[in-house]
Parts: C-alpha cells; sequence; structure tokens
C-alpha cells in the first residue's frame, strides 16, 4: 500500500509540475502574443508612411504590411503556443520583418531626406522599441518553453505527459 501511495504522490507531483511550467511558458506566449501586436501597430503605421514617402515600385511597404499579416494570422490562429510547423512560418516573417526594419534603417542614414523626415525617425525609434520589448517576451518564452521541456524529459515524465496530454514546446527561432 505504501507503494502506491508513493507511486500516486509521484504522478500528482510530476503532474502538477509540467502543469505549473505549461502554463507559465502560456503566459510568457501571450506577453509574446501582445508585444508582437504592438510591434505589428508601429511597423503598419511605418508602412503608411513609407508608402506616402517612397516611389511607388518600392516593395518594402508592402512586404511590411504582408508579413506584419502574417504574424498577426498566426496570433489569431493559436492563442497557445502553436505546432513547430507554424512556427517555422511565423520565425521566418519575423526574420524577414526584421531585415526590411535593418534595411530601412540603413537607407535612411545614407538618405538625407529619410534622415530629415522628423516623423519617419519617430516611427523607426517606435519601431526598435517595440522589436526590443519584442526580443525580451521572445527571451522570456523560449526560456520557458526549454524549462518546460526539459521536465517532460525527465525520467517518468514522459508517461505522465503521455498520461495526462503533455507535449513538447516549440521556441521561437
Amino acid at each position: 500500500m505504501g507503494i502506491l501511495v508513493a507511486v500516486l504522490a509521484w504522478i500528482i507531483a510530476t503532474y502538477f509540475k509540467l502543469n505549473h511550467l505549461r502554463r507559465a511558458a502560456r503566459e510568457a506566449w501571450q506577453r509574446w502574443g501582445q508585444a508582437t501586436k504592438q510591434r505589428n501597430s508601429c511597423l503598419l503605421e511605418l508602412s503608411i508612411h513609407l508608402s506616402e514617402s517612397l516611389p511607388r515600385e518600392d516593395v518594402r511597404p508592402r512586404r511590411i504590411k504582408r508579413l506584419t499579416d502574417d504574424t498577426q494570422r498566426v496570433l489569431s490562429l493559436f492563442p497557445e503556443p502553436p505546432p513547430n510547423d507554424e512556427l517555422r512560418h511565423l520565425s521566418h516573417a519575423e526574420r524577414k520583418l526584421r531585415d526590411i526594419v535593418i534595411g530601412t534603417a540603413q537607407a535612411m542614414e545614407s538618405d538625407s531626406g529619410m534622415s530629415s523626415d522628423t516623423e519617419f525617425i519617430e516611427l523607426m525609434n517606435r519601431v526598435s522599441l517595440s522589436l526590443f520589448r519584442q526580443d525580451e517576451t521572445t527571451l522570456l518564452y523560449n526560456t520557458r518553453a526549454r524549462a518546460y521541456n526539459v521536465a517532460l524529459e525527465s525520467p517518468g515524465a514522459q508517461w505522465v505527459a503521455d498520461l495526462f496530454g503533455f507535449s513538447a514546446l516549440h521556441p521561437i527561432v
């Protein structure tokens, strides 16, 4: 009887530990989603400003809009961390957005018209700040997802995970 109680206590303790770690990762995912929505809002303003300022053939404003729409779609479809294939798509869009923002900042430095546009400079500063906040929440989510995944790999936890439907979370790359 003592062994049964000990096993049951271990199962319950493991369940609560996994549940706590998964909940913490989900909360971090929600924070990441909020930071991303704020970032996307800044990027959409930037896109509008760029479309009014740049020649019509410049694709940056349209690419920014399309990529922010892609990230918004993933966020609306997945209030909790998505499966790996969706995260790969999201990570790709995020990298492309960063490349465009970096390229735009570099273009701003070499273009006297852009570098003297105070509204554009303010938008770029807001975008930079929102990217910094998003980086912080990305780190938080990835740290918590990894802690949860490590706990899943602990001896015997996989059995409890299978029993109660716990599955690995994928980091944002």
